[in-house]
């Protein structure tokens, strides 16, 4: 994430959404960059994808005024962003699980298991898009929500909005982030289909996200 005082933004690394470069864009505008999950102190208690409703409450315990920032993220068709969680996660195993069986052990809300060294990347990976930026309530707490397929229109006018200059290497970030290696496609099955259609039923009609052709 990053964090502005002087810029008054907020920006919350969603995992697999082009978060990365985007947040790299951000980096010398920020007053505060994000740390890994082990690394958190008193001091600096913001990791990497810490959600908007766990810097809410940080804020106010600090005596900051959460409303007063811009609050932005990116978002992804879920289809594409699971299968992409998915080849992170099991990069390095010499067989990964099926595709399948993976999705249906995956949660779109809570802590999903694996005890205290869980992964936050992973953990909010498979979260569906209103289960991170939402609070207890339901009420979302970002301003801006930014799609991954439409990064060259919308990040050119985020820049602007918050009045600071775009990279000039914009147009190279944008096709590294976009890069697929392999079709999304060829890991569903019909069953799988249907599990993410019901799991991400918000953000699928949100952003009129379908299954890739």
């Amino acid at each position: 994430m990053r964090i502005s005082h002087k810029n008054k933004f907020i920006f919350f690394s969603n995992p697999k959404t082009g978060s990365e470069s985007l947040r790299e864009m951000l980096t010398p505008y920020s007053d505060i960059l994000d740390v890994t999950y082990k690394e958190t102190t008193k001091e600096n208690p913001f990791y990497s994808h810490i959600s908007p409703l766990e810097v809410k409450k940080i804020f106010t315990d600090k005596g900051l005024d959460f409303d007063e920032y811009y609050k932005i993220v990116c978002t992804r068709n879920p289809f594409n962003r699971l299968v992409s969680l998915y080849e992170m996660i099991f990069r390095k195993w010499p067989v990964k699980p099926p595709f399948d069986i993976w999705l249906k052990s995956t949660r779109t809300k809570g802590k999903g298991g694996g005890g205290k060294n869980y992964d936050r990347w992973r953990m909010y990976g498979t979260y569906s898009l209103k289960n991170y930026v939402s609070d207890d309530d339901g009420i979302i707490l970002v301003d801006k929500i930014i799609c991954l397929e439409n990064f060259n229109e919308e990040i050119p006018k985020l820049f602007e909005a918050l009045n600071i200059d775009l990279p000039t290497d914009f147009e190279v970030v944008k096709k590294n982030v976009r890069k697929r290696k392999k079709s999304v496609v060829d890991y569903y099955s019909e069953k799988s289909k249907k599990i993410v259609y019901k799991r991400y039923k918000w953000e699928l009609e949100e952003f009129n996200y379908s299954f890739p052709e």
